[in-house]
């Protein structure tokens, strides 16, 4: 019998292989109407086979429902997302307001209103699907075998590494089938300076650790898909509104660094306090709301 374990590594290399061979085709087809790199296909159709691969690896590792992740019926599902969504806009906000009077950020010359409806929809659809694949699939399975506080550490820094690994933004100089392939294997030519990467990966692990409290917490993915697209959407829509305009982008580290990678991840301790208010804000809510669903 093939171990758990390697059945996971052998769907995550089937991911990224899948992704390499359909994201020309696919912008072959879509870019004379969307206008957008490649990197960015290769990147969404990454995204799209993790989530289509991942019914075939459910039923390899013998699992049927969800309740063998430690999922539980929540009735309180839609309470709970809207929560998560208030607990993370509200301190996303407030920062980026601070941000802006004091200069960090400036407004652009040219918004385009349109891109609030992608944002919308950005936050919704990649909130679900890192919910399900990391507090849900990932998180689940390594606790029945760890427990939960190893399994939270461990998937958590798995959380935060991953975000680093896209595709650099390379030019368009002609697509071909092997490109996929070509910008897989410049993927760590992409990675920001040393300063900057710890940084961003300090503030998405603590955000790992702050998700998967809010997932054992209600064993429910409702709350922590809110306060997840609640991020993505303060963090897109200041990138929407204003330019970051410091230079050298570190200069104001270790307070205040760039924003990394295609989720906008803030870097520094000043927004890693705004995370720490989130958690906070989590931390009442579960203490002072009924529970999602019996006890074990």
């Amino acid at each position: 019998m093939v171990p758990a374990l390697a059945k996971i590594l052998l769907y995550l290399v089937l991911v990224v292989l899948t992704g390499a061979v359909l994201a020309p085709p696919i912008y072959w087809l879509l870019h004379p109407a969307l206008d957008f790199p490649f990197y960015r296909y290769l990147s969404r159709v990454t995204q799209i086979a993790a989530f289509v691969l991942l019914g075939p690896l459910l039923y390899w590792l013998g699992i049927r429902r969800t309740k063998e992740f430690g999922l539980e019926q929540n009735p309180r599902g839609a309470k709970d997302f809207v929560a998560g969504l208030v607990l993370a806009l509200m301190p996303g906000i407030a920062l980026g307001t601070a941000y802006l009077v004091l200069d960090v950020y400036r407004i652009r010359d040219e918004v385009v209103p349109l891109a609030m409806f992608r944002i919308a929809a950005t936050a919704a659809v990649v909130a679900t699907i890192e919910e399900f694949l990391f507090r849900g699939v990932l998180l689940g399975l390594a606790a029945k075998a760890f427990g939960s506080a190893p399994a939270a550490v461990g998937v958590s820094a798995i959380f935060a590494a991953v975000h680093f690994l896209r595709p650099p933004r390379m030019a368009d100089n002609g697509v071909e089938w092997w490109t996929g392939f070509t910008q897989i294997m410049r993927i760590l030519e992409a990675g920001p300076p040393p300063s900057i990467w710890i940084a961003g990966f300090l503030v998405l692990f603590i955000a790992g650790m702050l998700l998967a409290y809010a997932r054992l917490g209600t064993r429910s993915l409702w709350l922590p898909i809110g306060l997840h697209a609640g991020w993505i959407a303060s963090q897109q829509t200041l990138q929407w509104l204003a330019k970051y305009r410091m230079q050298p982008p570190e200069s104001l580290l270790p307070w205040v660094g760039p924003n990394l990678v295609s989720g906008a991840v803030p870097t520094g301790l000043v927004p890693l306090g705004a995370l720490l208010l989130t958690g906070v804000g989590v931390w009442f809510y579960l203490r002072h709301a009924p529970a999602a669903a019996p006890a074990s």
